[in-house]
């Protein structure tokens, strides 16, 4: 049997990637099978619990969700927990049990902090996963403020269920005593868990939550790691969520990332801003919307959204405060690689009202007409001006044409110098002269000499060699022309690509050469040597007057294309590999069945390379 193997040192991030590897590869009904009697039920399966004495089944397994609960004894978790619990192992000892079952061999050196924080992590997931019980239970077992406010939001009970919303009461110490009495947490762990605080004045405990809408926060993969709580008097802050702990942090994560990331088979999602928009639009369908968690749009999350999505539609409240937000967030987005627009409300204040009053299908078309952010740029910008003064007229020309600028693409810059002299009923030279200066004139710019980089030089044509035929190896050209040009460039380079990322042994050749001589050196191709004429040729072609050599930024741009190159050319032929290992597993199916079954073992591995590859692909 193939086995993946995971050796060396790991970082906690490495090992909780590993640990979600293991417990997706180990299907909870198939484990549980193993030590007792399951039978079917539904899509699920009940069965005696084997942590009490009992008759009647109440152990419960969801597949979909792969957890168990015990309604008799209160028993639950996911495939982790009921092998620690019925082997009596510790977290470790139980992760490791299940990799052997799986085919993981967790070969690696792990030291005891990190060990320590690991097991740390889970405890306080577990602690979360009870706080959350507990708030639900709240929430429905009697009548309270807090179920009343949820319906009279229009949230039905599949809702309610379906995000985990609950309710802490008006006590100082309900979730304490229930977490501390009944599950055998300490004070010390609800504290760092930010579930409890400490009275500076008295040194007494209580509860951090007190009589608020409880909303779990999950992280991607479905771990109950905060909450959030809306207030239900008059009470300040109105929304309150967890501090920053071990398990989680408001900057990194995303609310309904776990609901939404199943559903974006088209990679666009939508940004909204509060946990009642998101909610309200997942029950009326829309299934594929993140909130941030009462905070601004980060870099980090926009980094997170880039691993799921391509395209973004923001749908922000459409107050003041809102577009300013809106505006913040379209910048952080594109930095991150996102193509981002922007969904009129119409005279709703906030998604959940526009879904309430237009309907599912309105919202959708509102969606299919969401405004591109230059477009939702200009037209915010023109709110700010008089546009029947003259001179307001001529300063918000000015002003959108510096909008306009922050476009690469030559159709789009186009189409808005169109869209912007329509506006301010100037002739469309006017405003191209004053995007591209002095020296434009309409002869140039249809000949193409004023390119996306605005009054540069244009850039020599390369030459296509013959054994140079591909976009990708030009741009490795480029990126060993820099290196040898701009001594500055080169240490930085050096730092940040790998010899294995380069598709061509002469690029190879010339990037270990460069690593050994005087970091001062400027290196002329004639003086290299064992290197392909046609390479040498395209290198003396190759010109670098279309970068500006002293921005970094523009250089590292030219290194991530060279390491997407050869990310996209590895995937690739991990597809090729498994489309022939495919077609031989297909004439083995007959003959020799087991033979079959390793190969259809290296395709799936072959399958995991290539997911973990696509993910590095789509963070560069």
């Amino acid at each position: 049997m193939l086995r993946q193997k995971t050796e060396g040192c790991v970082n906690m991030n490495d090992m909780k990637e590993i640990i979600e590897e293991i417990k997706a590869r180990c299907d909870i009904a198939s484990v549980i099978g193993d030590y007792i009697k399951i039978q079917p039920s539904g899509q699920n399966y009940k069965a005696l619990c084997p942590f009490h004495v009992e008759k009647t089944p109440s152990f419960h397994i969801s597949t979909a969700k792969q957890v168990y609960k015990c309604f008799g004894c209160g028993e639950g978790g996911d495939v982790i927990n009921f092998v620690m619990k019925i082997e009596n192992l510790d977290f470790m000892d139980a992760v490791r049990l299940l990799a052997n079952r799986c085919g993981i061999d967790i070969n690696f050196n792990i030291d005891e902090e990190t060990k320590q924080k690991i097991e740390l992590s889970k405890k306080y997931q577990d602690i979360h996963t009870e706080a959350a019980r507990f708030y639900f239970s709240n929430l429905v077992k009697s009548k309270n403020r807090g179920y009343d406010y949820l319906r009279n939001r229009g949230l039905d009970d599949k809702t309610i269920k379906r995000f985990g919303l609950g309710y802490s009461q008006d006590s100082w110490n309900s979730l304490m005593d229930y977490l501390i009495e009944e599950k055998g947490y300490s004070q010390e762990e609800l504290l760092e868990c930010g579930l409890i605080g400490k009275s500076t004045k008295t040194d007494k405990y209580y509860d951090k939550f007190r009589n608020r809408v409880m909303f779990p926060i999950f992280d991607y993969r479905g771990n109950v790691i905060g909450f959030g709580g809306r207030v239900l008097d008059d009470s300040l802050p109105k929304y309150l969520n967890s501090p920053d702990t071990l398990i989680f942090n408001k900057r990194h994560n995303l609310y309904g990332l776990n609901f939404a990331r199943k559903n974006l088979s088209s990679r666009t999602v939508i940004l909204v801003e509060g946990y009642m928009d998101l909610i309200s639009l997942y029950q009326y369908g829309i299934q594929i919307a993140v909130a941030t968690l009462g905070t601004a749009l980060t870099s980090q999350q926009a980094r997170l959204i880039k691993r799921y999505a391509d395209n973004v539609i923001i749908s922000y409240d459409s107050d003041g405060p809102g577009t300013k937000a809106s505006l913040r967030a379209i910048d952080i987005l594109v930095e991150a690689g996102l193509s981002v627009k922007v969904l009129d409300l119409k005279d709703a204040k906030d998604p959940d009202e526009y879904v309430r009053k237009y309907g599912t299908d309105e919202y959708r078309k509102a969606m299919k007409d969401a405004v591109p952010r230059i477009k939702f740029k200009i037209d915010n910008l023109k709110s700010y001006f008089d546009l029947s003064k003259d001179q307001d007229n001529i300063k918000f020309a000015q002003e959108a044409v510096n909008i306009i600028k922050q476009l690469k693409s030559p159709v789009e810059i186009d189409y808005y110098i169109k869209y912007l002299s329509e506006i301010v009923q100037l002739d469309e030279d006017a405003v191209k002269r004053e995007i591209y200066g002095k020296s434009y004139s309409s002869r140039n710019l249809s000949n193409g000499k004023f390119n996306n980089k605005f009054n540069k030089k244009e850039e020599k044509p390369i030459e296509k060699m013959d054994a140079i035929q591909h976009g990708e190896e030009l741009t490795e050209i480029k990126l060993m022309k820099i290196m040898m040009n701009i001594p500055a460039a080169r240490e930085k380079v050096l730092l940040k690509i790998d010899e294995k990322e380069l598709l061509m042994e002469d690029s190879k050749k010339i990037l270990n050469y460069l690593s050994k001589i005087d970091s001062e050196k400027i290196v002329e191709p004639d003086e290299l040597e064992g290197i392909n004429d046609e390479y040498i040729k395209s290198l003396k072609k190759t010109s670098l007057e279309s970068i500006n050599t002293k921005n970094m930024k523009e250089i590292e741009e030219t290194v991530k294309s060279v390491r997407r190159n050869s990310l996209k050319k590895t995937i690739d032929n991990l597809r090729i590999k498994q489309e022939e290992l495919g077609a031989k597993s297909k004439i083995l199916a007959e003959s020799d069945k087991d033979a079959a079954k390793e190969l259809d073992l290296e395709i799936m591995n072959l399958a995991l390379q290539s997911v973990e590859l696509n993910k590095r692909l789509r963070n560069l």
